[in-house]
């Protein structure tokens, strides 16, 4: 069990690193003016922002769960995942909802 909370502990860093520098970078104006749907936009930056506070949450939860001799562990490290796929979903609605295309929410760059 504890291989698996390390593993997913990892797994939270990095992904909860590289959200934060997504969603700085998603503050810059150069980054702001290439999305074309606002709504798409504050999706992003709103799953960009929160991901790292529920992971956080979810592995200090998880590890005093562990501690505590408790057997709920892995759900609560399993929680940001299913944060990412909602948040996902979410996304692919509004990018939908805009214009009837996935994938368009951004002007391509060349």
């Amino acid at each position: 069990m504890t291989v698996i909370l390390w593993a997913f502990t990892l797994f939270h860093v990095a992904v909860g690193f590289s959200s934060l520098a997504l969603a700085l970078r998603l503050l810059t104006p150069q980054e702001r003016a290439h999305w074309r749907s606002q709504a798409a936009l504050l999706v992003a930056e709103f799953l960009c922002w929160i991901y790292p506070i529920a992971a956080f949450v979810a592995v200090k939860s998880a590890w005093a769960a562990q501690a505590a001799g408790q057997h709920h562990a892995v759900p609560m490290l399993l929680s940001p995942i299913l944060w990412l796929v909602l948040m996902g979903l979410l996304f692919a609605i509004v990018d939908f909802a805009e214009d009837g295309i996935l994938g368009n929410a951004r002007v391509e760059t060349n």
